[in-house]
């Protein structure tokens, strides 16, 4: 349980850099699923060099405060349900067998931005999104689902080369 200073200090620079990036979701036009992913994408240093608790906390105060102080909800809202990937997916990657592991993720992606989405309608009911899932047509909206899981199925081998590289800088 004993967190050292290193470890407290590059969580606290990844998790400002998090929601740095996070809260410019709603100043970039056309940011919803860039920022949250790149949100994200900063807990890997974390993950790599910090325990656990020190990453999911990361993750916790990203959330929490991106969630407060970001513009826009819904990437805020993104990231609450799946910025929480790059910890989750080292357990993915040990599933041995490629025909288990693929469909483990993707299904992982699709309940989680379903999930999501439930919450933005349903809980938040933010009209904005309600106006904008009613005005589109259905094979529009399937064809973004497809879109958006190819986008997590790039961000997914993204993960993996970046770790790579992060683990062979790491050792010279």
């Amino acid at each position: 349980m004993n967190t050292t200073a290193k470890e407290l200090a590059l969580g606290g620079m990844f998790t400002a850099l998090g929601v740095v990036l996070l809260c410019l979701g709603g100043v970039v036009p056309l940011a919803l699923y860039a920022c949250p992913i790149l949100a994200s994408a900063v807990l890997l240093p974390v993950r790599e060099r910090c325990r656990k608790q020190v990453a999911w906390s990361c993750y916790a105060a990203i959330a929490i405060l991106g969630t407060l102080l970001g513009p826009d909800k819904e990437a805020a809202s993104l990231f609450v349900f799946l910025g929480y990937y790059p910890l989750v997916k080292p357990g993915f990657d040990a599933i041995r067998s490629r025909a288990l592991r693929l469909p483990a993720k993707l299904l992982l992606a699709a309940f989680a931005v379903g999930a999501d989405y439930l919450f933005l309608l349903f809980v938040l009911r933010l009209d904005a999104v309600t106006q904008e899932l009613a005005e589109t047509a259905p094979a529009v909206l399937w064809a973004t689902c497809a879109l958006g899981l190819a986008l997590f199925l790039l961000y997914d081998l993204t993960l993996s080369r970046l770790t790579i590289l992060y683990r062979r800088r790491r050792t010279r």
